[in-house]
Parts: C-alpha cells; sequence; structure tokens
C-alpha cells in the first residue's frame, strides 16, 4: 500500500512539473524566427555590387520641390542641405563617397580645389536610375526631373569633392549643376547655374510619387 501511495505521488509530482513547464509538449514552441529569416536592411544602409559597377542607397522623397527649384538633388538628411534637397538620403555623403571608390570609382577632385560660379567640373560618367515600392522598372535620373521648358540636360559625373563636402558640411551626394562640394554634380551646366535660376529644375509630379516616400538610387559608373 506504501508502494503503492508513493507511485501515485511520484506520478502526480510529474504532471504538475511537465504543467509548470509549458505543458506535455504536444505542441511546437512559438516561432522566434526561422534560420532563413533575414532581419530588415536599415535604411542608411549602402549597397555595392563591384561587378556591377553600383552603388544604391535610400532617401526620401521631399514634396517640397515638386513646385519649388532647387540645385540640391540627393542630399545626406543630416547635413546642412538636408531640408533643401528633392531627395534627403539616410546615408552618410562621407560613406557614400567610400563606397564609391570601393567599386571603382575614379574621382575627378581630390584636393580641397573649388570652382567658382559659371566653371564645369569633370571626371568619370555616372547613370543614376530611381525605384520604389509599386515602381520596379527603374526610373532614369533624366524623367524624375523637370524644367519650365521640359527636361533637363544630365551628365552625371563622380566629382569626388571629399575634403570639400566634409569642410563645408553639407551633405551633397548629387548635385543638378556643377558643384565643388557634391560628390556627384551634373556637368551639363556651370556651378550655380540653377539656383540663379537658369534654369529652374523641379521634381517631376507626373513620375515620381508622393511626398514621403522611401527612394532606392542606384548609381551605375560608367
Amino acid at each position: 500500500m506504501k508502494k503503492k501511495l508513493l507511485v501515485m505521488l511520484l506520478g502526480l509530482a510529474m504532471i504538475i512539473a511537465l504543467a509548470a513547464c509549458g505543458g506535455s509538449g504536444d505542441s511546437a514552441p512559438a516561432d522566434s524566427g526561422s534560420d532563413d529569416a533575414q532581419p530588415a536592411a536599415a535604411l542608411d544602409e549602402i549597397v555595392t555590387d563591384a561587378e556591377a559597377k553600383t552603388v544604391t542607397i535610400t532617401a526620401q522623397l521631399n514634396g517640397t520641390f515638386f513646385d519649388q527649384s532647387t540645385m540640391h538633388y540627393i542630399v545626406w538628411q543630416d547635413g546642412g542641405m538636408g531640408d533643401k534637397c528633392m531627395l534627403a538620403a539616410y546615408c552618410n555623403s562621407q560613406d557614400f563617397y567610400d563606397a564609391m571608390i570601393s567599386i571603382g570609382g575614379e574621382p575627378w577632385n581630390t584636393t580641397s580645389d573649388k570652382i567658382a560660379d559659371g566653371e564645369f567640373t569633370d571626371g568619370q560618367k555616372v547613370d543614376i536610375t530611381l525605384t520604389w515600392e509599386g515602381q520596379d522598372t527603374p526610373v532614369p535620373m533624366v524623367d524624375s526631373i523637370k524644367t519650365d521648358d521640359g527636361k533637363l540636360d544630365v551628365d552625371m559625373r563622380f566629382s569626388g569633392n571629399k575634403d570639400n563636402n566634409a569642410e563645408c558640411g553639407s551633405g551633397c551626394i548629387a548635385c543638378l549643376n556643377s558643384c565643388w562640394a557634391g560628390i556627384t554634380s551634373n556637368a551639363a551646366y556651370g556651378y550655380n547655374a540653377i539656383d540663379s535660376g537658369n534654369p529652374k529644375v523641379y521634381l517631376d509630379e507626373s513620375v515620381m510619387p508622393a511626398d514621403g516616400t522611401n527612394v532606392q538610387i542606384t548609381f551605375t559608373l560608367k
């Protein structure tokens, strides 16, 4: 009788222990993420492809420039011109420069020299395209912007300007005319042409998404 009672007590203890540990084990534990799950990419991440010679960044569209003109196409959001640009990039402009170098980019200006109004930058040609949610086919940079008379001439170059970019603190990644501070700039127009109104340039609302949309921008070295 004592043995029977002891067995019953041991059995009861095991049941209580299993309950305390979360049950009998018939149901699988909650999935905290499979081995294949990948963390979401940070918005400030810079994606490089040395073989394809591309650098891809993410920026937030500023709808102010659907009807206001600026020479500042893409600027680091925390740079001095971060709130005065068409596309505010999450990545630092200095990190963007380093990424361009890492895929084989050859910068034009590697000094602290500056150009004057009306002068032009030079350097390795760069192609720029844009995508966003719902827009998987890349949009050429030239189609993302407009002037009062139609399309802007686009001749983007890897201007370099790393020292000037750091010194002035503007955060400029892509300028719509030649520039001594932008990491890339448009050699089709002299420095200060657009801010002088010749021509005025806007985001094209018939092509680009709404204010606040995150846009992926790919730079391809030519």
